[in-house]
């Protein structure tokens, strides 16, 4: 007998050894020929090498034309607009590109499948740090591991050389490996593709830095940025990475108070004849006390005057005495409570030349949480620090050079010295009287996410965006973006959100090389920016005229200034020097709408990792509502970063790393994308091991067994015979209910994918595909059908293939986003166009008539199957069984419709077909206690009749002589 487990597929190879193990004396083998097995030349399996040559073929063939034809063929009302984050044109491929194009084409794919056509311009981020740095590496120029100077005997020009040739070829490998899986794109279109360093890219950049510029959006100014003495550059906060092990100094220290405190009457009257008073203050940065121009107090705050166990008279928070009493090992004893207000004419000693007084400052940015109550401040060094003194116009004093190395404004022991690591020590060591405990904290430090190098807070004039003035419009254009997944949606809103508001300003410049220059002029004397339409309409000119920037470098001023600029500014050609900064490379990225989209379009949707939001979404969407007050997205896809199979992060050094085109040679290119349909959306963490693609590998080897078998019906002899009947010609009195049944099902399984792929859940899209072929198609529909499909009469055949036609063309619709490779190779064995171009050809839905009491009756009628086969003995030929069931009379009227014979045994029902059993009676219950505990009264006979030779389903007649049943007879005298 056939198997009957869940998930098994009909094979031809499967039914011919069925049909020929059926233990008979007189079984003839001339039966075989009647019967109508699937034929078909599509491989039930492939090689390595010949899926490789079939893939390759398919890419050249088929996938190339696919962009160009959808732009040209499809309409373009209601176009789909998705806008390609850029990745850095610096490595190789790995599997977070895998993740991030595969889902982006899966997208893709499904919006052409279903009729809209769809906007997809791949691009690559060119410039920057990351660039820099691979592109020295890799030409073996000479760097310091811990030093990203450049080498004196390197020129900017020379970096720049380097780095785009390095950028270039980056890109051709890239592109050669997004095309090989099948990703959409007009791959070799000059214009298919965008690139930061393309002249139009720069131009348009440039042209949005001048007109925010000219709106007073972007400013330069003296703030305190993350600087990154290993990069010797600013960098953004996307650019930085956390050292959760990083040790730092922990120091609470005393400074003395002006005249012990005497401007403070609830000081000076516990105060004993010139006894010092002190105010504890605490930091990690013991390095950035030389820069200390005042200490912040909270006016909110209540203050402690306290005599320490040692005799000592310390200023603290009155919140933080016992906290404070922990941490210093010591006790104290208040004298009195200080409302924050009575501090502000308090003035203090700087803790390394007594001969400075400083001020104590109001600040709403002290708390009493930790630490002392007070806050040491140094505005060079930190953004509240920074605001606090702005306010109060102290003027910066900034200490530390590019290099992160003190200046000569320093303290003579300092000067020349590396301030995070000798400044430390140096500092702790002078200060080691005014210490009241020094220890090492071991907290979450900022490092620089390319060097790996601490980075600092200093104080430098940069170029920033004015980003108070946009974070109202941002923050309401974000309210109406979708954010997917929506599981996660409101997090990831509050996520981005709060990023916005706390922003204090961007600071978009860098001090590189490879980048676009900032197009400013600087007067020497004065030292003033010098920015206007002439000088960039001058650069624009000849950056168009020779497709690069790099003249910036080169060129002497007079070459690059027009006279009226002269005129204008009354300067003249030797006071004027070109400015050295570049564009931050997230002001870089972050305008790539315009040059894609223009200023008028928004794209439907961006599509990047979960880090992207403080990184490509905030810049693009600050940039845009700069630009031209809207968002340039209406949602917002966010995925997570692929790990081995233990959650550890992909790397060399771990020797975990699994690449890409390891997978693709082993596996194929489609067990790779259903891999990533499986697994990317879900969770923020996406393993990769050989046991999930082995299975993503399986899965689809299953899709093609099924493909196999549809094909052998449906196009038995290949593309170049017409199929009869086409889709939607059904005869409908030849339509049995489980035809109704699953056609119903194989519309709902449609409709089903295609609204899990439009909310971008395909990890549950993969699980419904799945369920669908190996249990309602395979397990439950062609199992039911194999005596009709092979053994039938030609009416029935025709009307089998019919809804297997239908079948096999919603599948391939359903499939051909995640495997196309696999679709597009089926479809060369049953038609010779492509099959995306299918999308465009009238083919009508195939009618399930009135389906609603048919489901009813087949689900009742497979739930008496399942009662069955747990009763009857299953190591029997089933259609040996004649059963009885006793049932209610909901249930028996559902079942009379598949078996109108009641309560004598009938053979040729619809029932029979669906339990797969020789006969079956049916009866009304007698007794039923209501309790639904018995719902059907079962009992199992078995026949002696002998079976059809043929069919080896219906029983013969004794009375014929021929040892085939009626129904065969029939069919044989058709052939």
């Amino acid at each position: 007998m056939l198997p009957k487990k869940h998930g098994w597929v009909i094979g031809v190879r499967a039914t011919v050894r069925y049909l020929a193990t059926q233990r008979s004396p007189k079984i003839e083998q001339k039966y075989t020929s009647t019967v109508n097995l699937p034929k078909t030349k599509f491989p039930a399996r492939l090689s390595a090498e010949k899926r490789a040559e079939v893939e390759e073929q398919l890419r050249k063939s088929c996938l190339a034309e696919l962009y160009h034809w959808n732009r040209n063929a499809l309409p373009v009302e209601n176009e789909f607009i998705l806008h390609d984050g850029p990745p850095y044109a610096n490595g190789d491929l790995h599997m977070g590109h895998a993740v991030n194009k595969i889902l982006k084409d899966l997208i893709l794919k499904h919006k052409i499948v279903s009729g809209t056509r769809v906007h997809y311009v791949p691009g690559w981020d060119c410039h920057g740090l990351p660039i820099e740095l691979k592109a020295l590496e890799a030409f073996n120029k000479k760097k310091s591991k811990t030093s990203l100077v450049q080498s004196p005997r390197q020129t900017a020009f020379e970096v720049r050389n380097t780095a785009r040739r390095f950028a270039l070829d980056t890109i051709s490998k890239q592109k050669k490996g997004f095309e090989s899986w099948g990703v959409t794109g007009a791959w070799h279109d000059d214009q298919g593709c965008y690139r930061s360093l393309d002249p139009t890219y720069i131009r348009a950049q440039l042209q949005l830095f001048y007109e925010l510029y000219e709106r007073n959006l972007i400013y330069r100014d003296l703030k305190p940025v993350y600087w990154s003495p290993s990069s010797q550059s600013a960098l953004a906060e996307a650019e930085l990475e956390y050292d959760e092990q990083h040790r730092s100094p922990s120091l609470y220290l005393k400074l003395a108070l002006e005249h012990g405190g005497n401007s403070c009457p609830a000081i000076s009257h516990h105060r004993l004849a010139e006894e010092d008073v002190y105010a504890a203050i605490w930091t990690t940065t013991p390095w950035t006390l030389p820069a200390n121009q005042a200490v912040c107090y909270n006016p909110a705050l209540d203050y402690s005057l306290v005599r320490s166990s040692a005799g000592e008279l310390l200023l603290i928070g009155k919140d933080l005495i016992e906290y404070l009493s922990k941490q210093l090992d010591t006790s104290f004893t208040v004298l009195q409570i200080i409302p924050g207000t009575d501090l502000q004419t308090v003035r203090y000693h700087h803790p390394l030349n007594r001969q400075r007084v400083l001020p104590f400052l109001p600040a709403t940015h002290v708390k009493a949480e930790k630490g002392t109550g007070l806050v040491h401040t140094a505005p060079a060094h930190g953004p509240e620090d920074f605001l606090v003194c702005l306010e109060q116009k102290i003027v910066i004093a900034n200490l530390i050079d590019e290099g992160g190395r003190y200046t000569d404004r320093a303290p003579a022991f300092l000067q020349g010295k590396y301030a995070l690591t000798e400044g430390n020590r140096l500092v702790t060591e002078a200060l080691a009287g005014s210490s009241l405990k020094l220890s090492t904290i071991v907290h979450s430090y900022p490092i620089d996410w390319r060097t790996k190098q601490p980075v600092m807070l200093r104080a430098s004039d940069q170029w920033f965006i004015d980003t108070d003035s946009l974070k109202k419009r941002a923050l309401e254009e974000i309210k109406a973006v979708e954010i997917y997944p929506r599981t996660s949606s409101d997090v990831s809103k509050k996520v981005i959100e709060g990023q916005l508001r706390k922003r204090p300003y961007w600071c978009i410049s860098r001090q590189r090389a490879w980048g676009v220059p900032i197009p400013v002029l600087y007067d020497t004397a004065t030292k003033q920016p010098i920015i206007s339409k002439p000088l960039l309409t001058s650069i624009e000119q000849r950056l168009m005229r020779e497709s690069t920037i790099d003249f910036w470098w080169t060129a002497p001023v007079k070459e690059l200034v027009p006279a009226e600029v002269l005129q204008q500014y009354g300067t003249s050609y030797d006071r004027l020097e070109k400015g050295k900064d570049i564009l931050d490379i997230w002001f870089d990225s972050g305008v790539s709408w315009l040059t894609v989209l223009g200023k008028d379009r928004v794209a439907d949707l961006y599509l990047e990792g979960v880090d992207q939001f403080t990184g490509w979404f905030q810049s693009s969407l600050l940039t845009s509502v700069a630009a031209r007050g809207t968002s340039p997205y209406r949602a917002i896809f966010v995925h997570g970063f692929a790990v081995d199979e233990n959650g550890m992060k992909m790397s060399k050094s771990l020797g975990n790393v699994i690449c890409p085109q390891q997978i693709v040679k082993q596996y194929g290119c489609d067990a790779l994308r259903w891999w990533v349909c499986a697994h990317a959306t879900q969770n923020t963490s996406i393993p990769v091991s050989h046991k999930l693609l082995g299975s993503s590998a399986e899965n689809v080897q299953k899709l093609r067994g099924i493909l196999k078998f549809l094909l052998g019906v449906v196009a038995p002899r290949g593309p170049d015979v017409e199929r009869q009947p086409p889709t939607g010609q059904l005869q409908q009195d030849l339509l049995h209910h489980i035809d109704r049944y699953f056609l119903h099902e194989l519309d709902c399984f449609h409709r089903n994918v295609f609204e899990l792929y439009d909310s971008y859940q395909h990890n549950k899209a993969t699980a419904v595909i799945l369920n669908f072929c190996l249990s309602t198609l395979s397990g439950l529909y062609l199992h039911v059908i194999k005596d009709r499909l092979y053994c039938g009469t030609r009416e029935e055949h025709s009307n089998l293939k019919a809804i297997l036609d239908h079948t096999y063309l919603t599948l391939a619709k359903t499939l051909w986003p995640i495997v196309p490779f696999l679709v597009e190779e089926s479809w060369t064995f049953y038609d010779n166009d492509y099959f995306y171009k299918s999308t465009l050809k009238a083919r009508s839905d195939c009618p399930n008539g009135a389906a609603t009491r048919s489901v009813n009756a087949v689900q009742c009628a497979l739930e008496l199957r399942h009662a069955i086969y747990q009763q009857a003995q299953l190591n029997l030929n089933t259609w040996l069984l004649e059963v009885t069931v006793e049932c209610d009379d909901n249930d028996l009227d559902l079942l009379s419709m598949l078996h109108p014979i009641l309560k004598k045994h009938g053979r040729s029902t619809e029932l029979c077909e669906l339990l797969q059993i020789g006969s079956v009676a049916l009866r009304r219950k007698e007794h039923d206690d209501g309790s639904g505990a018995h719902r059907f009264i079962i009992t199992v006979a078995k026949s002696d009749a002998s079976l059809c030779q043929r069919c080896r389903r219906f029983s013969v007649s004794e009375t014929l002589p021929n040892p085939t049943c009626e129904r065969c007879n029939v069919v044989l005298g058709q052939q």
